[in-house]
């Protein structure tokens, strides 16, 4: 059977069943493993017992996914599942999908060491069936409780709950079959149980558990669809992105690791891709720029990809400049070495950029995922010897008009190549990017968005940020005090309760144009009073002259005499221009439409 992928990738596969206790067995002997891209198992004790009701009614349980490979010549690092502390021998197989009902399976039947779950913290417990249910629950009765979990000690007291399990004898009593015997000591464990019992009744009991559950169980079957050796490192990635949706989503990043941990460096010691990332992140923390501390391992990886890809397209190596899921699984680790130091200093340049443009605080970033090609553009002006005002001058125009033409939206790897090529070509040979060119900035539109989402809206907040603006009441730097996580908030100048009371329109009362930001303080201060009044309430507490004031509404774009009139309808318009002007003065483009028309 092949699979045709997004990307056009023939995929070799098959679908196969494999018998359940062959599983438990191969993973036992290592010939099952997990590639080391897999995240951590996480199942908790609800799920466990749903698997195991599954199972023991013979229904079945979802397709798994595995990649055949060669014992001696495995394309990622590997680890045995999570319940295992090292595999006797090398994989024959990895799973790229299942891992959780896989671990789950062979903890609650195959391993003789209690399971370590999460019940809100990590706990270790072993499971029980009741013998007596389970066989009306394999013949398709409606039963509860009827699998239940106890500590190491095998004792358990909860509400209405009192089992102790701790010795063979009890359990025979209780008729809980211990479900870790079922693949190995489950013969001589109900041979005990008549012994115990010593009546005829116990001989027909445990025939129909043997019959009914423990046979089931041994006989139960797992679909696979089994990927061949020869699968590439592009295909494995875009499946196990489709297939693992549910669970911890794959990171590109997670997949380079277990690519690169396969090799060694020039020391013969393996390639700890994740332990290097730690430290480049640490040192982005450190730097208190707040956009590097948003940065994650696949943002990093994927603008280091871009970097070498157009570094490889300018010396003429390629033709077509990509940073693709496939293209950064075929990262040269000499690429990543050499380019490194690089990118981390665009990283770098970016988040000082942002900070200039008055982005202090993620929580108004309007595009996180800029930050990928902004980085990258930033390392190749630097390694082109081109790094200078008119260039940085073109990154500001370049920035500001994806946000306020919301063009950018989520960014994709074909998104950052165009950006980087299109950039540099502009820098070269003055040719303007398409996110210049087809800018379009429409008045009802800025005016319009209302939610925190949206780049344009986050755009104009930082405007205000960019602008200077200081707390009504504190005078503090709001850039400032966003940084350092004071209560700020998004305040109507003219309070909504006040707006509302007089019938102001909605569409220009809860507009941008009568919104900034204020301290939580100063929002009580104000309350639902006019502005003539809470500026008057201003001056008295602060002793500021109304000049003063003035200033400081003034780096809010807020005309002052039109404020203290309570003239809403002219200082809405007024201050939708003066951010209409700021916006026109950063992206070279003029915004379409006039205030509130």
């Amino acid at each position: 059977m092949k699979l045709h992928g997004r990307t056009a990738i023939d995929v070799e596969m098959d679908v196969k069943k494999f018998n359940l206790g062959d599983m438990m067995r191969k993973i036992k002997d290592g010939e099952l493993q997990l590639p080391d891209f897999q995240r951590s198992w996480i199942w908790d004790d609800d799920r466990i017992i749903s698997l195991l009701e599954s199972v023991i009614r013979g229904f079945p349980i979802n397709s798994i996914m595995l990649l055949e490979c060669d014992a001696g010549n495995v394309k990622f690092s590997y680890r045995p599942i999570e319940l295992l502390t090292a595999a006797a021998a090398q994989p024959q197989q990895l799973i790229l999908d299942g891992q959780q009902r896989l671990t789950s399976l062979y903890g609650a039947l195959y391993s003789v060491e209690p399971v370590k779950i999460f019940k809100g913290k990590k706990t270790e417990c072993l499971y029980y069936v009741d013998m007596a249910k389970a066989i009306s629950a394999a013949n398709g009765a409606d039963v509860e409780d009827w699998i239940i979990s106890v500590p190491p000690s095998r004792k358990l007291k909860a509400k209405g709950v009192n089992w102790d399990l701790s010795a063979p004898e009890k359990e025979f009593a209780a008729g809980m079959f211990p479900l870790n015997k079922i693949f190995s000591g489950s013969r001589q464990w109900l041979r005990a149980y008549e012994k115990f019992h010593n009546d005829n009744v116990a001989g027909d009991f445990t025939d129909a558990f043997a019959e009914q559950v423990i046979d089931k169980v041994c006989a139960y079957e797992i679909i696979a669809v089994v990927l061949a050796k020869g699968t590439p490192l592009e295909a494995i990635c875009n499946i196990f992105e489709r297939v693992n949706k549910q669970g911890s989503p794959l990171d590109v990043f997670d997949l380079l690791t277990a690519v690169f941990a396969a090799k060694t460096d020039s020391d013969g010691k393996p390639i700890e891709l994740r332990k290097d990332w730690d430290a480049v992140q640490t040192d982005f923390k450190d730097s208190n720029i707040a956009a590097l501390a948003e940065v994650d391992c696949s943002d990093f990886i994927t603008a280091l990809a871009l970097l070498v890809s157009y570094e490889h397209f300018r010396a003429g190596k390629i033709t077509q400049v990509s940073c693709k899921g496939g293209d950064i699984l075929k990262l040269d680790y000499g690429d990543y070495l050499n380019f490194k130091g690089d990118i981390i200093g665009g990283f770098a340049e970016a988040g000082k950029f942002l900070e200039a443009e008055g982005i202090t605080t993620t929580k108004y970033l309007p595009y996180r995922s800029q930050l990928v090609p902004m980085a990258a553009i930033f390392a190749e002006l630097k390694l082109s010897g081109k790094d200078n005002v008119a260039s940085r001058n073109k990154i500001r125009q370049w920035y500001w008009c994806a946000v306020f033409s919301e063009s950018y939206k989520d960014g994709q790897g074909a998104r950052y190549a165009k950006d980087i090529t299109q950039f540099m070509d502009w820098i070269d040979k003055r040719k303007e990017p398409e996110i210049l060119r087809k800018a379009n900035i429409v008045a009802k539109r800025l005016l319009t968005v209302r939610s925190g989402t949206s780049a344009a809206y986050k755009g104009m907040i930082s405007l205000i940020l960019k602008n200077g603006a200081r707390d009504f009441l504190a005078g503090k730097n709001m850039g400032t005090s966003a940084n350092f996580a004071e209560s700020i908030e998004i305040h109507h100048i003219f309070p909504k309760k006040y707006c509302v009371e007089r019938g102001l329109p909605k569409d220009k009362f809860d507009s941008i144009a009568n919104k900034t930001l204020i301290l939580k303080g100063t929002n009580r201060i104000i309350g639902s009073n006019p502005p003539s009044i809470y500026l008057r309430t201003i001056e008295r507490k602060t002793g500021l002259p109304s000049a003063e004031v003035d200033e400081i509404l003034e780096r809010h774009f807020i005309d002052a005499e039109l404020c203290r009139a309570d003239n809403f309808d002219a200082f809405v318009a007024d201050r939708a221009r003066k951010i209409f002007a700021e916006i026109e003065q950063l992206t070279g483009h003029k915004v379409i439409g006039e205030p509130f028309k």
